[in-house]
């Protein structure tokens, strides 16, 4: 018989309890120094035959109460109260609608603690076949959900290990994943981007610079209309990326809870230099693209009533296109020219290339020939395909026209140049003016 402290992978100490041929843990927490303690104790009740390893009954804990609490502390009551870190809402929203429609109608009252690997697949399955969740990556969801509900129940003790976890484990790799490739009617080409441009620009003047914005950054939605003139460095061409306004609701931190930095195209500097405040420095609350009012552009009326009418003056009353297109547009059209993957990765905010390579890989152009002999070669390997193979490999993508009626040329992915197109001249907004002592640049005086 014997009290010892063990420590899991996750820094995690338990009391492993060996007594009449039989084994117990106990989770004790994060400290080992508590752990060694009730290991004495628990040594000392040994030896004194005052242990019973008999189970004391343990409280029922329906899984429909449980994750109801979870619910409302980890997601729902940190948005209310505006605690940093939150969910966003239209997150919570989803959670929400996966624990009312799909986890508790299957678990019902059943105890958290009797949810295992056989309880998890009997889910699947149920999926499966009831068809309820057609995709495999509504399934994802579903089970996710169930996976941080099981986290957090972990987290408080209640169990030893998640059963979401373990499953996943178990399953052959690639069965299913939430990672889905965009499909090509999700992406415009070069000409009918350059159509939508042109008509916003025309018809919608006031909105054309947020659009441009998120045709040229490949910004979410709610990112740039959280945008605020404090985070816009036009000397500098860059825009940093701090906060998203979430389905209309609140302001938070982007998607992935990270800020970045984004480098803003010549074009997009000199219409933005001509809607910036005339006060320096700008109010802080200030934002790049607000409403009429001068406060926050609901989503919703500039998908509906903006965005929609540029679209089907554009493209066709028939073809449908939301403003996050232009997100999926601005990476497959950086992937087919080459644009590198660290950029587009950082600029667009993904996580790690392999979620963007997932995502848009499919648009990359494709050499398959031209390479057999580039380790053989004594002067390194020789010139990847040129331009002409480029051009072949993603037609309509050689070139971008302009609302202007000018042309930026693609890349070469073997050029080392920044994404930026470089000028032969200084843009618009940078001539008939004075030269900023501090950084060089020049920069046109707003009297």
């Amino acid at each position: 018989m014997a009290a010892k402290v063990r420590k899991d992978a996750d820094g995690t100490y338990w009391v492993v309890v060996h007594h009449k041929g039989r084994r117990k843990k106990k989770r004790v927490g994060k400290d080992r120094r508590v752990a060694e303690q009730v290991a004495k104790k628990i040594q000392a009740r040994l030896v004194l035959g005052d242990f019973d390893m008999a189970p004391v009954a343990a409280k029922p804990l329906p899984f429909s109460g449980f994750s109801e609490e979870w619910l409302r502390r980890e997601v729902e009551i940190p948005i209310e109260r505006g605690l940093e870190g939150h969910h966003a809402p239209g997150t919570a929203r989803i959670y929400r609608l996966q624990v009312d429609v799909h986890l508790v109608p299957h678990f019902g009252d059943a105890d958290i603690r009797s949810i295992g690997l056989r309880e998890v697949q009997g889910f699947y399955d149920h999926c499966i076949d009831t068809g309820r969740l057609k995709s495999a990556k509504s399934i994802d969801m579903a089970l996710n959900v169930l996976r941080l509900i099981l986290s957090h129940a972990r987290g408080q003790g209640i169990l030893e290990t998640n059963a979401v976890e373990s499953w996943m484990a178990g399953r052959p790799r690639g069965r299913s994943s939430s990672v889905q490739k965009v499909a090509s009617d999700k992406v415009l080409s070069a000409e009918d981007l350059a159509a939508v441009l042109r008509v916003a620009e025309a018809d919608h003047p006031r909105f054309y610079p947020l659009v441009l914005f998120l045709a040229d950054t490949g910004t979410r939605l709610g990112e740039a209309l959280a945008l605020r003139w404090i985070d816009v460095d036009l000397e500098a061409g860059t825009a940093r990326i701090a906060r998203s306004f979430s389905s209309g609701l609140t302001v938070g931190p982007p998607k992935t809870g990270r800020a970045r930095v984004v480098e803003l195209s010549t074009r997009l500097r000199s219409v933005l230099f001509d809607r910036q405040p005339n006060v320096f420095p700008p109010p802080e609350d200030a934002t790049v693209f607000p409403n009429f009012s001068g406060g926050m552009l609901i989503p919703v009326y500039f998908r509906n009533k903006v965005f929609r009418k540029i679209v089907g003056k554009a493209l066709g009353e028939g073809r449908r296109f939301t403003p996050h297109g232009l997100r999926h547009t601005w990476a497959s059209l950086h992937m087919a020219r080459g644009t590198p993957l660290k950029w587009i990765q950082e600029q667009g905010g993904w996580t790690t290339a392999k979620v963007l390579l997932d995502t848009y890989g499919h648009f990359m152009p494709t050499e398959s020939r031209g390479f057999a002999d580039a380790l053989a070669s004594p002067d390194g390997p020789p010139a990847a395909p040129g331009r002409d193979a480029v051009a072949e490999a993603a037609p309509g993508y050689a070139e971008t026209a302009a609302p202007s009626g000018s042309s930026i040329k693609a890349q070469s992915p073997t050029t080392p140049r920044s994404p930026i197109m470089h000028l032969t001249e200084p843009p618009p907004f940078l001539r008939n003016s004075e030269t900023s002592t501090t950084t060089g640049v020049t920069l046109r005086s707003r009297i």
